[in-house]
């Protein structure tokens, strides 16, 4: 695989102005790869010389002027709290929220969690190791509450494929894999915020995956659902992958 194939940082473009919104973003990091306990906590697993949480945060301070970033920890928190102490100090624009049950839980009740420390009307949730670009964050429409998705690649390591009518999401699902979801939603306004969060905060969802609590989600037919017109982006959470990402 070429290396070009991925962006691991940030380009600027005359064309492309950071968007200004307050936006909140969540990163679901409370986890290590798969088989990669060895490897530390995801946010700290080196991408070509520098871990996974740099590359993303230049991304999103590419694509956004204000922002927080709420970040889910778990595996080894101390680790992660020490390096994004040592790493950005004053100008930390991160929080962590723990996950000390992450082992018995699900990304549903990471994602409970981070919103209990939301205030803004604008909200970005993430996979944790997915490898961000400024571009890719750039595809989002901030007026409508959305979910990103790519062409089906290999390499790209993501498993859940977007059913959808007329650009609007009808379902996620496992079997579908020409369409792959990105593992962001992006959810605009209140009301949508509020509303997924009692999805997320019921008792039956503490284990539950991500997509399923889109899945079962009221407002899920009002999410419009936008093509990665940028690279194909990648996901970290096994060796094979990160080996390919760094050659």
């Amino acid at each position: 695989m070429k290396k070009k194939q991925y962006v691991i940082s940030p380009k600027k473009s005359n064309g492309d102005k950071k968007r200004s919104e307050l936006v909140s973003i969540l990163l679901l990091s409370e986890n290590h790869g798969y088989r990669m306990k060895s490897y530390g906590p995801i946010s700290l697993i080196k991408v070509n010389g520098r871990t996974l949480l740099q590359h993303q945060m230049e991304a999103i301070s590419s694509a956004f002027i204000n922002f927080e970033v709420i970040l889910c920890a778990g595996f080894e928190t101390s680790k992660i709290y020490t390096y994004i102490k040592k790493q950005y100090g004053s100008r930390c624009k991160i929080r962590i929220v723990e996950n000390q049950m992450y082992y018995h839980s699900n990304c549903c009740e990471s994602i409970r969690l981070c919103m209990n420390n939301v205030m803004t009307d604008k909200l970005v949730i993430c996979g944790g190791g997915v490898l961000l670009t400024s571009s890719y964050l750039k595809n989002l429409d901030l007026s409508n509450s959305s979910l990103l998705y790519q062409e089906s690649q290999k390499e790209g390591n993501f498993d859940v494929g977007v059913i959808e009518n007329k650009n609007k999401l009808e379902m996620l699902s496992l079997a579908v894999k020409d369409k792959c979801w990105t593992e962001l939603l992006y959810l605009n306004g209140d009301s949508n915020i509020q509303s997924f969060y009692n999805i997320v905060s019921k008792a039956d969802y503490k284990t539950k995956f991500f997509f399923e609590a889109i899945n079962g989600w009221s407002n899920k037919k009002n999410l419009k659902t936008c093509f990665n017109h940028s690279e194909s982006i990648v996901k970290i959470n096994n060796v094979k992958t990160l080996k390919k990402v760094n050659k």
